[in-house]
């Protein structure tokens, strides 16, 4: 695993790279405690030689800056402005794409914009796919109470809190949850403004009436090999949403976890790959 530093607008950027393969793969890690090594590390190890896989730590995430001011209307311009740039520096004009969560819209936006570039994207329990929160009322009051900050001081003082959080809406099995993720997750709940990039995404992306970013109309303008991942158990991404998404874009398909919840990707990595790598061979 190679890492390198961008800069994009002042701010440090962090590139993580394996492999040395001819078709290249850009991965985007979910909101909350993410980042790209946490949510694509497995992954990246188990990909084929065929292929070079590129993990970014976005704005205010992992080791990347964390700069103030991201929430807002803006949110996520400012996202796919950074994007841009590290697509621009790595020298990519044709790859395939991957997010995960708050990652998804980030690569649903991207391929919108540059569908040029885009040979296969594959968005995996992605945001950006309803127009309104399961519960959206309550999630509204939700992430404004005090609760939402308090609740990562509780994963940081608490294992059996982090290994709870996991197992409630990540993972599937609790037997994959191994000691060393629940003691990475309390020390990254413990870092100063550990809360904040959740916050921030929280506050960007749901309003009293609806959520940002609504794809539901521009699913048809997909026109790239789009293959919808998604946990079978997931509580935070209705399945009945990517379904309708995947029939939507013109050249959809859909791949259901069975048993898994909103961290297929790390909970199964070599099924994931097995299944991307089916899509990816077919279409790049």
């Amino acid at each position: 695993m190679q890492e390198r530093t961008l800069l994009h607008q002042g701010h440090s950027i962090q590139v993580y790279t394996c492999g040395s393969g001819a078709i290249p793969l850009v991965l985007l890690h979910g909101a909350g405690l993410d980042s790209a090594m946490l949510s694509w590390k497995e992954v990246m190890e188990t990909l084929p030689a065929s292929y070079t896989a590129y993990a970014v730590d976005m704005l205010g995430y992992g080791k990347s800056d964390k700069p103030e001011g991201m929430a807002g209307e803006a949110f996520y311009s400012k996202h796919l402005a950074c994007l841009e740039d590290v697509v621009s520096q790595l020298r990519l004009t044709r790859f395939c794409l991957a997010g995960l969560s708050l990652g998804g819209a980030f690569a649903i936006g991207y391929a919108l914009r540059h569908p040029e570039q885009i040979a296969a994207l594959i968005p995996v329990d992605s945001w950006g796919l309803v127009s309104r929160m399961p519960h959206h009322r309550f999630y509204y009051w939700l992430i404004r109470s005090p609760m939402m900050k308090d609740s990562f001081r509780w994963v940081a003082n608490s294992r059996w809190m982090a290994r709870w959080s996991i197992r409630s809406s990540l993972f599937g099995d609790a037997g994959r949850i191994t000691d060393s993720l629940v003691d990475e997750i309390v020390e990254l709940a413990a870092k100063p403004h550990a809360e904040q990039a959740m916050l921030d995404y929280q506050a960007s992306s749901i309003s009293k009436t609806g959520v940002t970013p609504d794809y539901t109309a521009r699913f048809p303008d997909l026109a790239m090999p789009v293959l919808f991942i998604n946990g079978e158990k997931d509580s935070l991404v209705p399945r009945a949403a990517v379904r309708v998404a995947s029939k939507t874009v013109p050249h959809g398909q859909l791949y259901l976890m069975k048993g898994c919840k909103h961290w297929a990707q790390k909970e199964r990595p070599e099924e994931f790959v097995r299944v991307v790598d089916e899509f990816i061979q077919k279409n790049w």
